[in-house]
């Protein structure tokens, strides 16, 4: 076990730096995780799936698996959903389970403004018997639960977005006083464009900021390319200094099938194959009869 005890050291002096929440390469096609206000875009209901496994060849590296669905409530403009996540890395896990309520309203024409809440429970806990380092710290496996709070913005059109957006805002401790987990808050600001090439192929580039607490500063800048209303094709730089290659397909009128790569341009665990892989799978339900105000572009 002296190979988890280095890794858990090594993930954890990288942790100082990184987010709390996990990381997607998808988001763009997966936006509840990123804005609460998101569903309100969609004009069905829809379960999307997402598993990622990052940083292959590194023991106790993160594995995240994630599970969301969001439906709009008849001709209310309201939308309600919910999402669950695993994470763990190393000997250390956390399981969310979140809910989800938006609401839009026009502003003109052509333009909408959705507003979304989101809430939630999350039990963090280490597995500490798997290590052997004689720390009394590391001496007894320990399980802290925390509840916390978001709330998202978005101001859009069928061809145009911009949302503002803090998952967690504020976290607060249940429980144990002895609660060693600090979670700082996470404030994104997205946005996309869709530019119509003809009718076989279609341009969307985006652009995402994040700020987190001990973190600074980051950015995400993509462009994919949809090719005849059924593959996007996508790349990403990650300020990081990490490039992203996608491809999604739409398998079925309903179901769309997604797969993100991941690799660093330079190595922080130096020897160690770096690369991630994400899957995510998408269903979207067909027995809305909501009015379509935005493509699913977004």
């Amino acid at each position: 076990m002296r190979t988890l005890g280095a890794t858990v050291l090594c993930l954890c002096a990288w942790n100082i730096k990184a987010q709390q929440q996990p990381l997607f390469s998808q988001y763009m096609f997966n936006g509840m995780v990123i804005n609460p206000a998101y569903p309100s875009m969609d004009e069905s209901s829809s379960l999307t799936a997402v598993g990622r496994n990052q940083w292959v060849g590194v023991d106790g590296a993160p594995k995240t698996a994630t599970a969301s669905f969001y439906t709009p409530v008849k001709a209310t403009n309201t939308s309600l959903g919910f999402s669950l996540m695993n994470e763990k890395i190393t000997v250390n896990s956390q399981t969310a389970v979140n809910l989800n309520v938006s609401q839009r309203v026009k502003l003109s024409e052509k333009i909408y403004l959705a507003m979304g809440l989101k809430g939630g429970m999350t039990q963090y806990r280490e597995d500490n018997s798997r290590l052997s380092i004689s720390d009394p710290v590391f001496a007894n496996n320990q399980s802290y639960w925390k509840t916390d709070v978001g709330f998202g913005f978005m101001v859009f059109t069928d061809r145009f977005f911009i949302g503002l957006s803090t998952p967690i805002f504020k976290s607060f401790d249940l429980g144990s006083k002895m609660n060693k987990v600090v979670v700082e808050s996470h404030y994104y600001l997205q946005t996309g464009y869709l530019l119509n090439i003809n009718n076989d192929v279609k341009l969307k580039p985006n652009i995402l900021l994040r700020q987190v607490k001990g973190a600074g500063f980051q950015y995400d800048l993509n462009m994919n390319i949809l090719l005849k209303n059924l593959v996007w094709l996508g790349a990403s730089w990650r300020s990081e200094k990490t490039i992203t290659g996608l491809v999604q397909v739409q398998l079925t009128k309903n179901l769309q099938l997604g797969y993100s790569y991941d690799s660093p341009m330079e190595s922080n665990l130096k020897g160690a194959q770096t690369v991630s892989h994400e899957v995510m799978l998408n269903y979207r339900f067909s027995w809305s009869k909501w009015k379509v105000v935005a493509p699913r572009y977004f």
